[in-house]
């Protein structure tokens, strides 16, 4: 899946460069649009399903800059899922070279008990493109 974005200047620091901590923004806007492409946004996943999805664990690896401005997208997808976990890659790109790249992992909880719970089926069927 293709996410594009532009940066916005309130992301950047006194050099027009963005900020570190602006990447894992952008995963996670990347992650709720992927949600919502396949029919279960957040708002369904803890209304229909009583769970939240939760990151766990976040890697970045960072290559060159994003400025104020610039146009940029980030390739991404599901890397891998077992009963319990699942994970992201990400690459972000800027006219076809690397900016960053990235992976989270990410579990389901149980919304009332707080506790680490096997992924929904419906929810694996659709992160399975299924």
């Amino acid at each position: 899946m293709i996410y594009k974005r532009k940066v916005q200047f309130y992301e950047t620091d006194a050099q027009g460069v963005v900020h570190h901590s602006n990447y894992p923004r952008y995963f996670e806007e990347a992650r709720g649009c992927y949600l919502e492409k396949i029919g279960y946004p957040y708002e369904r996943v803890r209304e229909d399903l009583n769970t939240d999805i939760v990151l766990i664990e976040l890697q970045i690896n960072y290559k060159k800059p994003l400025y104020f401005g610039d146009d940029f997208e980030i390739k991404f997808g599901i890397s891998d899922m077992d009963k319990f976990f699942f994970s992201f890659e990400y690459t972000v790109l800027k006219n076809s070279s690397t900016i960053a790249t990235g992976k989270t992992k990410h579990a389901c909880l149980n919304r009332n008990t707080g506790k680490i719970i096997s992924i929904p089926d419906i929810l694996r069927s659709k992160l399975n493109g299924t």
